[in-house]
C-alpha cells in the first residue's frame, strides 16, 4: 500500500513537473505549428561564422515575406540561437553540422509560447558549398516547424535584343578605338580585298585632305549709269499743223511773236 503510493505520488510530482515547464518555456515543437510570424533575429556566439548567420536569416525573412498571413493565428517573432558548429558522428563525421535552438515569443504577451532544439547535419562535404548548405538546412527546419512558405527561386531572363538586321546579311566589323571618318573622306577610302575568305580585312581610316582656301565668288559686272538723254528742243510752231489735237499731259508754249519764238530762236526778245 504504501509502494503504490509512493507511485501516485512520484508520478504526480513528475506530471507537475512536465506541466510547469510547459508553462514556462511554452509547448515543445514536434509537429508543424502554425502562427504569424512577424520577424526572425539569429544570434550566435564569435565561434559560428558571420557569413552563415547572415545566411540564415536572409533565408527565414525571404520564407516571411512569402508566406501568407493565416486567419486569427497568433503574432510572433522567432528567435533562432546557434548553440553549436561541428561534425557528426559515424558515416556523418565528414560533414558539418549544426545545432540550434529556436523560440516563438508572443507580441502581445511578450512570453514564450514555442521552443524547439534542433539538430542538422550539412548535405556535403565540399568546402566551397558546405557553409550555404548548412544554412539551408537550419532555415529547410525553421520554415517546416512553423509552416512557412518556400521562396520561389527567380530565374534572370536573357535580354532582348531588337535588330533590323536581315538574318541573311554578314555581321558587322567592329573595330575598336576607330575614329569615325567624315562623309567624303569614307566616299574615297580604298577598298582592301581580302585574300582568304577566313580573313576580314579591316579597312584603313583615310585621313581628310587639308581645307582648301575657298575661291571667292564670282562678282556680276555692274554696268555703270546710262546717262539720260537730253530732252528734245520743244518743237516750232510752224512744224506744228492747225488743228492737230493736243495730247493729255503735253506740254506746249504761247507765241507772242507771231514772227519768231523766244524758246527756240536766241536772237529773239521777248518783247514784241
Amino acid at each position: 500500500m504504501f509502494a503504490c503510493s509512493l507511485r501516485i505520488a512520484v508520478a504526480m510530482g513528475f506530471a507537475l513537473l512536465l506541466a510547469s515547464c510547459s508553462v514556462f518555456f511554452g509547448r515543445s515543437i514536434d509537429r508543424p505549428l502554425v502562427y504569424y510570424v512577424r520577424n526572425v533575429t539569429v544570434i550566435a556566439d564569435a565561434r559560428i561564422p558571420l557569413d552563415l548567420i547572415e545566411s540564415v536569416d536572409r533565408r527565414v525573412s525571404a520564407a516571411i515575406a512569402a508566406t501568407r498571413p493565416p486567419a486569427g493565428a497568433e503574432r510572433v517573432v522567432l528567435l533562432v540561437k546557434i548553440d553549436r558548429l561541428g561534425f557528426g558522428e559515424g558515416a556523418r563525421r565528414r560533414l558539418a553540422q549544426a545545432k540550434f535552438t529556436v523560440t516563438a515569443t508572443s507580441v502581445e504577451t511578450g512570453q514564450p509560447v514555442a521552443q524547439g532544439v534542433f539538430t542538422v547535419n550539412s548535405p556535403t562535404d565540399d568546402p566551397r558549398w558546405a557553409r550555404q548548405a548548412l544554412a539551408e538546412e537550419i532555415a529547410a527546419r525553421i520554415r517546416f516547424a512553423f509552416s512557412l512558405t518556400t521562396p520561389r527561386v527567380r530565374k534572370p531572363l536573357p535580354q532582348r535584343t531588337i535588330s533590323t538586321r536581315l538574318a541573311s546579311e554578314p555581321p558587322p566589323i567592329i573595330v575598336p578605338n576607330a575614329r569615325a571618318a567624315s562623309p567624303r573622306a569614307a566616299s574615297v577610302a580604298p577598298q582592301i580585298p581580302s585574300p582568304t575568305p577566313s580573313v576580314v580585312a579591316v579597312p584603313e581610316t583615310a585621313v581628310p585632305p587639308p581645307p582648301r582656301e575657298m575661291a571667292a565668288p564670282p562678282v556680276a559686272e555692274v554696268q555703270p549709269p546710262q546717262p539720260a538723254a537730253p530732252a528734245q528742243p520743244a518743237r516750232r510752231a510752224a512744224d506744228i499743223g492747225k488743228g492737230t489735237p493736243v495730247e493729255q499731259g503735253a506740254v506746249g508754249t504761247i507765241r507772242l511773236r507771231p514772227d519768231c519764238d523766244p524758246a527756240v530762236t536766241p536772237d529773239c526778245s521777248a518783247s514784241p
